[in-house]
């Protein structure tokens, strides 16, 4: 069983919206981009979904996520399609329980090897009432896929703003130069999860800041620009000091949360977000970092994940 939160927006949802449809063959700039077939990448309340296949014929919508260890597919499709799926029975239910208020539960997992698009699962997927709770039939950590038939991590590209969700491979990873900037991607070895080490700034509207050097949790399932484990008594002291506005904020399900409220925010010493909530996590979770960097801090870029080498290029969006 694992604990973390796949969802944390603030009360103000947002309509959901289609990106602009993946083009099949986008001509990048810089790099060896792109290599696999592009998924045509939605969001809806800034989190975020791909359409692809199962088995080659099947289309599923997908849900991205990096967060979790295990994917999670939809029990109705499934069952639907006896011929594809063998679906091997639990000698006791797993129960899932996120710290957003959703709790699914599986009598039943699939072997490693689940094939979407152009990628295969490394991990057993668990069966569960997806759709009951979420607008998917596949809940997708992509640390958990490979993207090339090797038996390790995948390596993918998000441009939110060009809508386009690609699989890589080895040979087509961005160069250094051209706006590129690679920062290493830690695995973390109990949760499965991936950190960037990082120095968070956060600063009011008369220029007073506060920094402090964080694990951050790269987080597709938060649809926000950044959440903080205040639990942790460092990064508790960080909140308590900001010289920021700190207000009460409500999630979709009614769960009651702080969120900061900085006029800007700093990362990697030269990319800043103004005007963005900063969400305080409070309750004791069993989670590596400091905190969750979310949907809205990978938006500004194009991005590769390389969670095979260790690394996390960005390059800011056009």
């Amino acid at each position: 069983m694992f604990r973390r939160p796949i969802m944390l927006l603030l009360s103000v949802a947002i309509p959901a919206a289609t990106l602009a449809a993946a083009p099949e063959d986008p001509s990048p700039t810089g790099g060896q981009l792109p290599s696999g077939t592009a998924w045509e990448l939605t969001s809806e309340r800034d989190l975020l979904y791909a359409a692809s296949f199962v088995g080659d014929s099947i289309p599923v919508r997908v849900f991205l996520e990096s967060g979790v260890y295990f994917p999670l597919i939809d029990s109705a499709l499934v069952w639907s399609h006896p011929g594809l799926f063998e679906p091997v029975e639990l000698e006791r239910p797993v129960r899932f329980r996120m710290a957003g208020g959703t709790d699914y539960s599986a009598r039943y997992k699939l072997a490693p090897g689940l094939r979407v698009g152009d990628t295969r699962s490394l991990r057993e997927s668990y069966v569960v009432d997806l759709r009951r709770r979420r607008p998917c039939d596949l809940l997708y950590p992509l640390h958990t896929f490979t993207t090339d038939s090797v038996a390790a991590p995948g390596i993918f590209e998000l441009d939110v703003r060009r809508g386009i969700f690609r699989p890589l491979s080895s040979g087509s990873l961005p160069q250094p130069g051209d706006g590129w900037e690679a920062y290493e991607l830690v695995p973390d070895g109990h949760s499965g999860m991936f950190w960037v080490m990082d120095t968070v700034r956060l600063s009011d509207d008369r220029g007073r800041s506060r920094a402090m050097p964080m694990r951050l949790v790269v987080d597709l399932g938060n649809a926000n620009l950044l959440a903080l484990f205040a639990f942790k008594p460092e990064v508790g002291k960080f909140v308590s000091r900001a010289p920021v506005d700190l207000v009460e904020g409500h999630t979709p399900g009614g769960m009651t949360l702080r969120v900061l409220m900085p006029a800007v925010a700093t990362f990697m010493g030269c990319y800043s977000f103004g005007g963005l909530p900063v969400v305080v996590l409070d309750k004791p979770m069993e989670l590596p970092g400091d905190g969750f960097l979310g949907v809205k801090f990978f938006s500004a870029f194009r991005v590769v994940f390389d969670f095979r080498h260790g690394r996390l290029w960005l390059r800011q969006a056009d």
